[in-house]
C-alpha cells in the first residue's frame, strides 16, 4: 500500500485539455454531405426558405400549393448524404429541392430523424469515426447552413396539455377545432444536451444566448393563413421538448409538463434551435407546432367540494401526480387523421408565404 501512494505522488500531473472543435471526422462528414448538396440541388448559392416537416406534414401537399410537380424538384435521400436513418417509418428522410414560380428556391427536409432513435453514446461510423447523438440529429442542419438559408421553418406534431393556467380558465385546445396549426413562442430543452456544448463550438453567437424565432416572419405566416381562408387566431404557445419522448401520454408526463406551463409536447424543436443559434448561414426562423391531441388529467377520486369544471395549472401543482389520471387520449390513427386535416390549411398557408418572402 506505501509503494502505491509513493508512485501517486511521483507522477507527473495530467492536463486535461477539453478540445475546442469537433472531430475532424464530424468536419469530413459534414463537407461530404454539403458537396454532394451542392452538386444535387437545382439551383445555386443559398436558398430562399427551408421547412422541415414533421409527422403527419405532407411534402405533397406543401408542392401542390407551390406548384411543384414531380418534374420540377429534385429528390436527395438520406443515404446519398449520409445522414442517419432513424426507425420512425413515418418520416420519410429526404431532402426535396425545387424552384417555385415566383423563383423561391426551396428546400423541403422530409422528416426528420429525431436524437431519441440515436443511441445515447452515439454511432461508431465505418468514415467518419464516432459521431455523437446531437451531432447525428442536427446534421442536416450544419448541411443546409453550409448550404446557407434565408428562412428557416420547423414544422412538428405535437401533443396538447389541455390545462388552462388558472383557476376558471378555459381550456387551451377546442377538441371540436382540431387540429390546432400554433407557433412556438417559447420552448424549453427539458430532454437532451445541447448541441452547442463543450467541443460542441458554435460557428456564432455564444453558449449564453439562444436566438428567438423572428416575430417579422410570424407575423408573416399569420396574416398568409388569415389570406389563404383559416380566420382562426393562430396561437403562440410553450413548446416542451420531453425526456420521455417519444412517450407523451403518461400521467406522470402530463403532470410534469403542465407544472411547468407547457401547452405542448414534443420531440425535435427546441435542441434544434439551440443549434440554429450558433449557426452563421441561416437567417430567420420560426417553428410550427400542430396540435392533433391534446391530452388532460382528471382526479381518480373526485372532490365534491371542486367549483371548476377544469383543472388549471395552478391547481395542478398542489397536487401529487399519482392523484390523477389521463382522460381523453387518442389513437394512432386519430392523429393521422388530424394530420391530413392539417395539410390542406398549413399548405395553403406555407405556400402564400413562401412567395412573400
Amino acid at each position: 500500500m506505501a509503494n502505491i501512494w509513493r508512485e501517486w505522488f511521483r507522477r507527473k500531473p495530467e492536463l486535461i485539455q477539453v478540445p475546442e472543435h469537433r472531430s475532424p471526422g464530424y468536419n469530413r462528414w459534414i463537407e461530404n454531405g454539403v458537396k454532394i448538396l451542392r452538386k444535387e440541388l437545382p439551383f445555386e448559392g443559398a436558398a430562399d426558405v427551408s421547412i422541415t416537416l414533421g409527422s403527419g406534414v405532407s411534402a405533397e401537399s406543401i408542392m401542390k400549393y407551390m406548384g411543384l410537380g414531380e418534374k420540377d424538384v429534385k429528390h436527395i435521400t438520406y443515404e446519398d448524404i449520409d445522414l442517419p436513418i432513424g426507425v420512425n417509418k413515418g418520416h420519410k428522410k429526404e431532402i426535396i429541392a425545387g424552384v417555385t414560380k415566383e423563383g423561391k428556391k426551396i428546400i423541403l427536409v422530409n422528416g426528420r430523424t429525431h436524437a431519441y432513435e440515436i443511441p445515447e453514446n452515439g454511432i461508431k461510423t465505418r468514415a467518419w469515426g464516432e459521431l455523437g447523438r446531437m451531432e447525428l440529429a442536427t446534421g442536416y442542419i450544419a448541411m443546409l447552413n453550409e448550404i446557407g438559408v434565408e428562412n428557416m421553418i420547423l414544422t412538428c406534431a405535437a401533443g396538447g396539455i389541455n390545462h388552462p393556467m388558472n383557476d376558471g380558465g378555459e381550456k387551451p385546445f377546442d377538441p371540436d377545432k382540431l387540429p390546432v396549426i400554433s407557433l412556438i413562442g417559447a420552448d424549453l430543452n427539458d430532454a437532451y444536451p445541447s448541441p452547442n456544448l463543450s467541443d460542441y463550438k458554435s460557428k456564432a453567437g455564444d453558449f449564453f444566448s439562444l436566438k428567438d424565432a423572428d416575430p417579422e416572419l410570424m407575423g408573416m405566416f399569420e396574416q398568409s393563413m388569415k389570406e389563404t381562408g383559416d380566420d382562426r387566431e393562430i396561437p403562440k404557445v410553450y413548446y416542451i421538448t420531453s425526456r420521455s419522448t417519444p412517450n407523451f401520454e403518461d400521467p406522470g408526463v402530463i403532470y410534469d409538463v403542465a407544472s411547468k406551463g407547457g401547452q405542448v409536447v414534443g420531440m425535435s424543436f427546441s435542441y434544434e434551435k439551440e443549434f440554429i443559434s450558433g449557426m452563421d448561414h441561416i437567417g430567420r426562423f420560426m417553428g410550427i407546432a400542430v396540435v392533433t391531441n391534446p391530452v388532460e388529467l382528471d382526479y381518480k377520486i373526485q372532490s365534491p367540494s371542486r367549483t371548476f369544471k377544469s383543472i388549471s395549472v395552478n391547481e395542478i401543482r398542489q397536487h401529487r401526480p399519482q392523484e390523477f389520471k389521463k382522460v381523453f387520449v387518442s389513437t394512432d390513427e386519430e392523429v393521422k387523421r388530424m394530420g391530413r386535416l392539417a395539410n390542406e390549411k398549413l399548405g395553403k398557408g406555407l405556400a402564400h408565404l413562401v412567395a412573400r418572402l
